[in-house]
């Protein structure tokens, strides 16, 4: 059973505050950006984005952006690119890990992510930001500065190899000058990033939400992928206290490696997807009720130069 979705302490809509003194920065009125989405890190598990965003598209609340770390940052950045689900679900079948890894031992982790890089190559070219159908953040961490690195420009391809190279099992990414590795690490579930976007309603998809650590790790990898969850789950809380809604697809059942078993991940994400897209619709009512009130409040500035003359 998938407890998928949960609404915030504060109410439906809470993720955005309208004030009169800075409606113009909040939204804008002739192209309101009604559902921002987040996807969270994951391994192999963010094969299960792809049937949430199947269950948001068919209920009508397809994202408007996108924001995504670590693997959640391939399917964003793949569906924003013009990737249908119908696409994205027969590539979940295709792909395996020779497509994107291999032994190299490079000096700062086991495995090269470059085959990252060329399979989003391969799939979309030398896109860039700027010509993605959906404005998409993708968060990476920066080792030199110890902070939170947005990118919503640029080439995509190197940008989504370093937001997913785990660090110790891939080393490290260099972009423009900075020495980069998982987003994961400051920001697992990309909310506050998403928040930059003033979207009506946000909604993140939490894949770790039940992330079960009462086993101890039995090799190298295990221990490697322990400690990059506890960092992970840690950082989470506070992002979803951000959130409108949670989406969490319980994934207990399959292993973060384990990319024989997409069709299943995917339908787990879907589920969870519709369950939650009640909750969604009832936030976005609540904030265009809001905002259709503030409108009415609002006086066009012309008038009021008019009345003071």
């Amino acid at each position: 059973m998938n407890p998928p979705a949960d609404t915030r302490a504060n109410g439906p809509g809470n993720g955005v505050a309208i004030n009169p003194s800075d409606v113009s920065d909040v939204m804008d009125v002739e192209n309101p950006r009604r559902v921002g989405v987040a996807l969270s890190g994951g391994t192999a598990k963010v094969i299960a984005h792809v049937g949430v965003l199947k269950a948001l598209e068919e209920a009508g609340l397809a994202p408007d952006v996108l924001a995504g770390t670590s693997g959640g940052s391939l399917i964003a950045v793949l569906y924003a690119s013009g990737l249908t689900v119908k696409e994205l679900e027969d590539l979940a079948d295709e792909v395996n890990w020779r497509k994107l890894a291999n032994v190299h031992l490079p000096k700062l982790g086991l495995l090269s992510s470059q085959r990252i890089e060329d399979f989003v190559r391969e799939l979309v070219g030398d896109l860039r930001f700027e010509d993605l159908k959906i404005p998409t953040d993708v968060i990476a961490t920066n080792l030199l500065t110890g902070e939170k690195t947005v990118f919503s420009s640029g080439m995509v391809a190197p940008i989504i190899r370093a937001s997913c190279s785990i660090p110790q099992i891939f080393g490290p990414v260099r972009v423009n000058g900075g020495l980069y590795t998982d987003g994961g690490v400051i920001e697992y579930l990309p909310i506050e990033t998403l928040l930059e976007r003033h979207c009506r309603v946000n909604v993140g998809v939490h894949l770790g939400a039940y992330m079960d650590f009462s086993e101890p790790p039995r090799h190298l990898l295990g221990m490697i992928m322990r400690v990059i969850g506890l960092v992970a789950v840690r950082n989470a809380r506070a992002s979803e206290k951000l959130a409108d809604v949670i989406i969490k697809p319980d994934l207990r059942d399959f292993g973060g490696f384990d990319l024989k078993r997409a069709d299943e991940m995917i339908e787990v994400g879907y589920q969870c997807g519709l369950a939650a897209v009640p909750q969604i619709l009832a936030c976005l009512e609540h904030e265009e009720s809001l905002w259709t009130k503030l409108k009415s409040k609002l006086r066009p500035r012309s008038q009021d130069v008019t009345e003071s003359e």
